[in-house]
């Protein structure tokens, strides 16, 4: 149904970062993000209403997230350089 895989740095040498974002025809919902050895993974299940609304709400609160923690970096970066 749905199958969707990337590397995070496609160019890079040094990294095999990637996710995969998968929703399979009955309705599990599968994201995974890697980075070297390990990894992390989002199931719910697409089927009702309630799966739904916890996978959009997953998803929204790891984008709010990373959103802060990029313009964290941003912000801050002359610190580590």
């Amino acid at each position: 149904m749905y199958n969707e895989k990337q590397f995070l740095l496609p160019e890079s040498p040094n990294s095999m970062a990637c996710y995969h974002a998968k929703i399979d025809a009955d309705g599990k919902m599968k994201l995974t993000i890697h980075d070297c050895n390990n990894s992390i993974r989002l199931h719910n299940d697409l089927s009702t209403a309630s799966g739904v609304r916890e996978a959009l709400d997953k998803l929204a609160a790891l984008e709010a997230g990373i959103a802060d923690l990029k313009m964290h970096i941003i912000d801050n970066q002359n610190r580590w350089l």
